[in-house]
């Protein structure tokens, strides 16, 4: 199955590129992510299923959203080109269609594996910390988002994935990662001109009343 694992990552390369928020550097950080999920937690994992759900996870945005379900459809269609079993094919469909939390909860999809569950946490973990503050902004920008709905996706989304995480190690580093992406959007605001600070001080406001 080393040939089957060689031509997924080699398209992931392909069709995601080097974008820094979705390409192929986030696949290689999700992975690193997820196997330091498993060694922590001294977790028995399908290593195949593991690998194919990682570097399969995000082809699909390159056919639209949700990525998710284009993503399960591709890796589907792949793995069964390739004479992959029906076991490891389901396990890498679902752990693909679970990893996206807004495409899981509307589908119902539940993880069958282990394996579904740290790449879900794996992919998380890569939109916190610096790493997370940077994608943000990237992804939001590239797509025309402005200042106040970018500052809004970080109180409304990135703050809330450490209550997402499934295993002890990933809840901890979620919260490491969480106030470090926090300081940093902190920071970012103290360096804006004061045009640009009112813009965003109702956002603030309504978020900081929530918490309070």
């Amino acid at each position: 199955m080393e040939e089957v694992l060689e031509k997924a990552r080699r398209l992931a390369r392909e069709a995601l590129g080097d974008g820094f928020d979705h390409g192929y550097p986030h696949v290689l950080r999700v992975r690193k992510w997820a196997w330091e999920i498993v060694r922590e937690e001294r977790l028995v994992v399908d290593s195949l299923v593991l690998d194919l759900a990682v570097y399969l996870h995000d082809i699909g945005r390159v056919i639209g959203e949700p990525h998710a379900y284009y993503s399960a459809l591709f890796a589907k269609s792949f793995l069964e080109s390739q004479g992959v079993g029906r076991d490891v094919i389901d396990k890498v469909v679902n752990a693909i269609e679970y990893h996206s939390y807004s495409y899981a909860k509307t589908k119902k999809v539940e993880p069958v594996a282990v394996e579904a569950m740290v790449l879900s946490d794996a992919d998380k973990l890569d939109a916190l910390g610096i790493v997370g503050f940077l994608r943000v902004f990237s992804y939001n920008w590239r797509k025309g988002s402005s200042l106040e709905e970018v500052v809004e996706h970080f109180y409304e989304k990135i703050f809330n994935l450490k209550n997402m995480m499934h295993f002890t190690y990933s809840r901890a580093k979620a919260g490491e990662l969480t106030e470090r992406a926090r300081a940093a959007l902190v920071y970012f605001i103290e360096e804006l001109p004061e045009e640009d600070k009112s813009r965003v001080k109702a956002v603030l406001n309504k978020y900081s009343s929530r918490e309070g």
